[in-house]
């Protein structure tokens, strides 16, 4: 019963953390179908790495039967990824598939390699003949709306339609989120996957978090701007100290291993309690 109940507790908050990472995906032009995808690969590297016997892999039967999935996909994923060798991931929205045929099909392009200026809809090589190439059950005005939105492509005098951007990327996503990603929500997950580790039970990391309600906006907006400057102080003297580690006068070369080490800070509000 324990052990459904704290199941239980791992799928309610597990939605919780998909529901805000779906939306920033969504923003940057990442699908489900690619996102599954990473997830796919995540659970075999993740079954492979931390189950084997005598620092072997794990099994294929093994990775099977831990992730769900059948041994020809684990076996597909393992091959691919000993395959792969730094190409790009494969276009995961439909818009993101239609600029890229845009620019690399040469029904759509000029003679020099540019993407030509299509009508909508006139003949098989039209905007709507474009999009019929990658998937043929997609209605081309929904396409078209949703590259005009994202700003990736014009409509010329006449109607015709030219790309102006190589990539599907909406809403405007920068760098901010790569770097939220990375250096916030993948080291926070390293963080619990090391601590959930019974192997490091006497030496987990620093993981805490404080919060309180407040109940009004006046005093919100007060908290809000204390607490940031709170933490834009005291990243400041952890930059100092790390930085002071960096200069420090032992060499570099006399190091066996080196080792990032950082700390992570961010302010929060959470209205679903209201």
């Amino acid at each position: 019963m324990t052990a459904d109940v704290t199941q239980e507790r791992i799928r309610k908050v597990l939605a919780g953390v998909l529901a805000p990472l779906a939306r920033t995906l969504l923003r940057c032009g990442v699908s489900y179908t690619e996102f599954a995808d990473l997830a796919k690969r995540a659970f075999v590297d993740a079954a492979s790495a931390d189950y084997g016997v005598r620092n072997r892999p794990t099994n294929t039967a093994r990775v099977a039967v831990m992730t769900g999935l059948s041994r020809k996909e684990v076996s597909r994923i393992r091959l691919d990824r000993r395959s792969r060798t730094g190409h790009s991931l494969p276009h995961g929205t439909l818009p993101g598939a239609v600029l890229n045929a845009w620019h690399t099909n040469a029904n759509f392009m000029s003679k020099s390699g540019e993407p030509r200026p299509l009508a909508f809809s006139s003949g098989r090589d039209s905007f709507s003949g474009l999009v019929r190439s990658v998937s043929g059950d997609t209605p081309p005005g929904a396409i078209r709306r949703e590259l005009i939105r994202a700003g990736a492509i014009r409509s010329l005098s006449g109607g015709r339609l030219v790309p102006v951007k190589r990539y599907f990327v909406p809403d405007s996503a920068d760098d901010r989120v790569i770097i939220g990603l990375e250096l916030g929500l993948t080291r926070l997950a390293e963080t619990i996957a090391f601590n959930c580790d019974p192997s490091h039970r006497h030496s987990t990391r620093f993981q805490r978090f404080v919060e309180g309600p407040v109940a009004r906006s006046a005093d919100l907006k007060a908290a809000r701007e204390a607490l940031q400057a709170m933490l834009a102080k005291f990243s400041g003297n952890v930059d100092d100290f790390l930085s002071s580690l960096e200069n420090s006068a032992i060499p570099r070369k006399s190091a066996k291993k080196s080792v990032q080490a950082g700390v992570g800070l961010y302010y929060y509000e959470d209205e679903s309690k209201n």
